[in-house]
């Protein structure tokens, strides 16, 4: 009976599938978490004597608006990064 359900093509098909869309979700999130490591770095390489000076909370929003730009920019295309990840995994499904 276990014989059977592994072996049918639709069970096979749709956990493929569901793996390709983790792993695209996966290393979409990768590449928004490398973005936002180099927008901080970035960000430490500028003085901080801004308009907003450099209170806690300045520290807090910086690295919130850091994160979500990174977010944004890597779900809508990124740098090629995630993209180039999932080509290079997806094979091993």
């Amino acid at each position: 009976m276990l014989k059977e359900i592994s072996s049918n093509a639709g069970v096979n098909r749709l956990y493929k599938e569901e793996s390709t869309t983790g792993l695209k979700k996966a290393c979409t999130e990768f590449e928004s978490l490398f973005l936002t490591y180099l927008l901080k770095s970035s960000r430490t390489a500028i003085a901080d004597d801004g308009a907003v000076g450099n209170s806690n909370e300045s520290k807090m929003i910086k690295s919130m608006f850091d994160e979500n730009l990174a977010l944004g920019v890597s779900k809508g295309g990124g740098m090629g990064l995630g993209k180039m990840l999932f080509e290079q995994l997806r094979t091993s499904l």
